[in-house]
């Protein structure tokens, strides 16, 4: 599987432009990118998944889970300088929010930083106006994000540029983030209801979707 590596490209123009999202890449939803599957932790039991976080969003507002209480979540992990699958997760989450139209209101994107050195809420700002505006990103102090993370049984660590581990607290000139490729599609009720691969077919993602929110689920 690729590593993610430090060189920033430019983000998905707006979600307009699906073939992204269409990219015959398999990533599995535990997918752990860059990382030998020998290390790889224990796939989580679905009831284990989800559960408490305190961060920021990229207005500045302290949130909480409890913020989203009511909607159908889906929530991904990634960082800005991401050069694959974050934008293409993200263009696939916006693809599926205008395909429900209306709908869209009772689903909330959360994109949640794994990179808070780097992804401030202004840095977060700019870098969410390429995507469609029901996705929140979310940062926050390494641990209030260590914290999210643990939640969601999310693993990711810091690499140099040519993939060697690098501790937490390191500042090289540039880094990468490992972290895995699962987004994760929560019911109201904060149970696991599914998980979306960034790279399948956007039918079959919003499908998950409609499903989930109770909505006629169209024929493939």
């Amino acid at each position: 599987m690729p590593r993610q590596t430090a060189r920033r490209r430019s983000p998905v123009v707006r979600w307009a432009a699906p073939a992204l999202v269409l990219a015959a890449i398999a990533i599995g939803a535990w997918g752990f990118l860059g990382h030998p599957a020998s290390q790889d932790p224990a796939v989580p039991t679905l009831a284990s998944i989800g559960g408490p976080f305190d961060l920021v969003d990229q207005d500045g507002r302290a949130v909480t889970d409890k913020t989203y209480a009511g909607k159908t979540l889906m929530v991904m992990f990634g960082y800005t300088n991401c050069p694959d699958v974050c934008p293409t997760g993200l263009a696939s989450m916006s693809v599926i929010l205008d395909g429900l139209g209306a709908d869209a209101d009772r689903v909330q994107g959360l994109f949640i930083t794994v990179d808070p050195a780097r992804d401030t809420a202004a840095v977060l700002k700019d870098y969410m106006a390429n995507f469609n505006p029901h996705i929140a990103a979310l940062t926050g102090t390494p641990a209030q994000v260590a914290g999210a993370a643990a939640s969601y049984k999310v693993v990711y660590r810091k690499v140099s540029a040519d993939g060697a581990p690098l501790p937490p607290d390191a500042h090289p000139g540039e880094y990468a983030m490992e972290h895995n490729a699962a987004i994760f599609l929560m019911g109201p009720d904060g149970h696991l209801k599914s998980t979306i691969n960034p790279f399948e077919p956007p039918t079959t993602a919003e499908g998950k979707v409609r499903h989930a929110l109770g909505l006629p689920v169209a024929a493939n």
